[in-house]
């Protein structure tokens, strides 16, 4: 009979919740260190202590004890292999397009609020016990079988709408191999070139929901446990359709991003050589930038993937890309670049002298800098900016192009300590420098606010370039 009492009283405290939280009020709860009382429909947060006085009526609430916070956080942010997490989703809702902003924007405010981890609901149910254990003294046996019957029926019709609402519970690794199954089914068309247009829809909703999952990185480390890189990725890079390898380049960039085990993976797998084959010999723009981000995210803080971009003639392919007239993918080039000088910057501010040692020692086996030199990246860079630069004195009366002069800018300034002895024409760079710096002066007074402060930017960034350049010259005299 007791045990009968703890149960009814459990299902009896969730619904109250449930109750609770289902009555409409305007006014806030604003909870405290301090027990409050919650009135009538008011609604709460998650997260707090809440206790009813049966022979009252009263329910109060209040924040959980330092000790409680820290359990609870500790339980959220345990590191496991395996995600174990729990998601409310309705059907298809993995399936829609990630290209829409305002659709990745509802997605990860549903992702947010949808998602329960199993140690939180474990604490949660563990507290609800305990306080029902504590209130089991107080409680007149014979009304509160009455009231935990009358709830029940509450609880019962819950269900009901739940299974109406038809809401799926799965755990991420299900909805991984859901998608594995779905694209299963089109590897072979895709190898003969055989799709339909609708098929190609399809498999590109595929792809859309593995990079929407795979951005939280336990569930990219799933991914790739699974063989998503033999399975999934490497299909797309070797199909004919250059839609579907754009999504997979994407999806390759996501799942490595600021990842290490990923990365490794993706290592092991020769996506080093197979990302710069595309890179050379794929025309498409999109192919391109998306085959750049992708390699930018797997060798960036990532010394062993650089030297495998070093060793297969990576800077060399760069320095090609520099003269090609593609504005996207030269950004992306000179912004890795500048990217990988700043990481070697960086060990320098390590204060560990083991760890700092051991960090440059790992570095050195990339041997960066004389690759640059060797690919003539400095010569490919030097001309790039010339010829920028000539090309924004054309037209006097506005400022072209300010995003590629401003990192190509930014990129020789970076640059110069290792090309500094490379740059042979640095007089015929300071008198188009000087040029281009009188042309901004002219036109910042016959410019609107925001060009004005473009303008100034420009110019005070290509003093500092300007600077430089005429250090470095007086040191070789």
């Amino acid at each position: 009979m007791h045990t009968n009492i703890r149960l009814y009283l459990f299902l009896f405290y969730f619904n109250l919740i449930v109750f609770i939280r289902s009555e409409k009020n305007e006014s806030v709860f604003v909870p405290s260190r301090e027990w409050q009382t919650i009135k009538k429909g008011e609604p709460i947060p998650g997260g707090l202590h809440v206790r009813h006085n049966f022979q009252t009526g009263v329910t109060e609430a209040k924040l959980m004890d330092d000790e409680e916070t820290k359990e609870k956080d500790f339980n959220e942010n345990t590191n496991q292999s395996h995600s174990k997490s729990l998601i409310l989703h309705p059907d298809k809702t993995l399936l829609k397009s990630e290209d829409d902003e305002s659709v990745k924007s509802t997605k990860t405010k549903e992702s947010e609020t949808l998602k329960v981890s199993i140690m939180e609901l474990k604490a949660r149910l563990k507290k609800i016990k305990e306080s029902v254990t504590d209130l089991t003294s107080e409680i007149n046996e014979e009304s509160t079988q009455a009231k935990v019957m009358q709830k029940m029926k509450a609880y019962e019709t819950l269900k009901e709408e739940l299974k109406l609402a038809k809401v799926n519970i799965t755990t991420d690794a299900e909805i991984l191999n859901n998608l594995f199954k779905k694209f299963q089914l089109y590897k072979d068309p895709m190898r003969t070139s055989s799709l339909l247009n609708i098929e190609i829809e399809i498999i590109l909703d595929i792809l859309n929901g593995f990079e929407y999952l795979i951005h939280q990185i336990d569930i990219a480390r799933l991914f790739a446990d699974m063989e998503g890189i033999s399975n999934i990725i490497l299909p797309c890079l070797n199909s004919t359709y250059n839609e579907i390898k754009a999504e997979g380049l994407r999806l390759l960039g996501a799942a490595v991003q600021s990842n290490p085990k990923v990365q490794a993976k993706a290592l092991e797998k020769d996506l080093i050589q197979k990302l710069l084959h595309i890179l050379s010999t794929n025309s498409k723009i999109l192919v391109k930038s998306r085959c750049l981000f992708a390699l930018s995210a797997l060798v960036r803080q990532f010394p062993a993937a650089q030297k495998a971009l070093f060793d297969h003639g990576g800077l060399e392919i760069f320095g090609k890309i520099l003269s090609n007239n593609q504005l996207q993918t030269q950004l992306k080039v000179m912004k890795l670049i500048n990217d990988l000088i700043v990481e070697r910057q960086d060990i320098e501010k390590i204060s560990d002298i083991k760890k700092r040692d051991a960090k440059a020692k790992e570095y050195a086996t990339t041997d960066f800098e004389q690759k640059l030199l060797m690919h003539g990246y400095c010569k490919y860079l030097n001309d790039l900016m010339i010829k920028s630069f000539k090309y924004e004195l054309r037209d006097q009366n506005e400022i072209d192009n300010y995003e590629l002069l401003e990192v190509v800018s930014e990129s020789m300034i970076m640059i110069n300590p290792i090309c500094k002895n490379e740059i042979y024409i640095k007089h015929i760079l300071l008198k188009v420098i000087n040029d281009v710096l009188n042309h901004y002066q002219n036109l910042t007074g016959s410019v609107e606010l925001d060009d004005a402060d473009i303008i100034n930017n420009q110019i005070q960034l290509i003093k500092k370039l300007k600077g430089v350049l005429e250090l470095s010259l007086h040191e070789e005299l």
